[in-house]
């Protein structure tokens, strides 16, 4: 008993690939030398097979089983050896995925993922954020970044987090910033001064737009910024968008004085109830935008813009970029009918 409980421990230190080909191996060699002791018995390799695999799993079918005593000496071999082999695989293996899960929880892992949305810095308004897109689309990837959080602050399917401080390149690099859709960088909730927070902002978005230009990639930046006067240093940086919280509500609310109801328009275009603001590309059937206006109407949709061009209402007999991107208000079914 000392001598097999030595050499099960030795077991369980052995290097986790060598237990895995010892484990691989004894079932091969198990399957392929109880077929030659009993060819009688195991018509077939895959019969040892069969057999080996129900044996070390101690399933024990018994559908087939060794006739001789060579066959039933082998098998009280495989019994003391190959059942304690492979609980210890399977015990590493559950070990293995507990130890990822709990890797991945705590935002640790190199995220594999493409063509994801990274959410940096988790505050109020990026959970809104991350509610909304996970209401909205169902096959769309995202990544949290944020220092402060110890662990995911969502078990989702869909949702990814790593654990660092966003300005530093290595931890950008582990959310896969390079093979992202999109980055949104929300300003920290942690500072008093509104240009503090536009400053840490900032040095985030230059960092990433950095890291886009060594690597000859453009990562398309959302930053949220406190203050309106700021946004020339967020242009200076080829921030492609800004969102200015502070500013839009006060317009918000001045428009919601002046024409009752207004906001209720607002808030259906920015969430996923209601008519919503869609994205399209130019049909090959468009020439001009009264085209599109035409066949859009018919199909239920309402054509607003060309990317953040609102004039086109202006320019109905002018032709359609081919690279145009047009936004259309309109329902989920209308927008399904329009892309099919």
């Amino acid at each position: 008993m000392i001598f097999f409980k030595q050499l099960f421990v030795k077991v369980i230190r052995l290097n986790n690939w060598f237990l895995l080909l010892s484990t691989i191996t004894l079932v091969l060699v198990s399957s392929y030398f109880i077929y030659f002791l009993e060819p009688a018995t195991f018509e077939s390799p895959f019969e040892g097979l069969w057999w080996t695999m129900t044996t070390v799993t101690t399933v024990g079918y018994g559908d087939v089983s060794p006739t001789t005593v060579l066959g039933k000496i082998f098998a009280m071999f495989l019994y003391i050896i190959g059942i304690g082999i492979m609980t210890i695989f399977i015990g590493k293996a559950v070990d293995f995925l507990s130890v990822r899960k709990r890797l991945k929880e705590d935002g640790k892992l190199k995220i594999a993922t493409k063509d994801h949305i990274i959410l940096v810095n988790w505050t109020k308004k990026a959970s809104i954020t991350l509610e909304e897109l996970l209401k909205t689309f169902d096959d769309i990837a995202i990544v949290i970044i944020d220092e402060k959080l110890t662990k995911t602050p969502l078990l989702h399917e869909q949702v990814e987090f790593v654990h660092g401080n966003p300005a530093n390149k290595e931890v950008l690099l582990q959310a896969n910033l390079i093979e992202s859709q999109s980055v949104m960088v929300f300003s920290s909730e942690d500072t008093v001064a509104t240009s503090q927070a536009d400053g840490q902002t900032l040095l985030i978005a230059t960092i990433i737009e950095g890291i886009g230009k060594a690597y000859d990639k453009n990562i398309y930046t959302i930053c949220e910024v406190l203050e309106s006067r700021h946004i020339q240093a967020f242009q200076h940086v080829s921030v492609e968008e800004f969102i200015t919280a502070n500013d839009t509500t006060a317009h918000l609310a001045a428009r919601s004085i002046l024409y009752n109801g207004s906001s209720e328009i607002i808030r259906q275009l920015t969430s996923n109830t209601g008519y919503d603001l869609y994205s399209i590309d130019k049909k090959t059937t468009w020439q001009t935008y009264e085209d599109a206006r035409k066949d859009l109407a018919n199909h239920g949709a309402m054509l607003l813009s060309n990317g953040s061009d609102l004039s086109v209402i202006h320019q109905l007999k002018q032709p359609i970029p081919d690279n145009a991107t047009l936004f259309i208000i309109c329902d989920e079914s209308s927008y399904k009918n329009i892309i099919a």
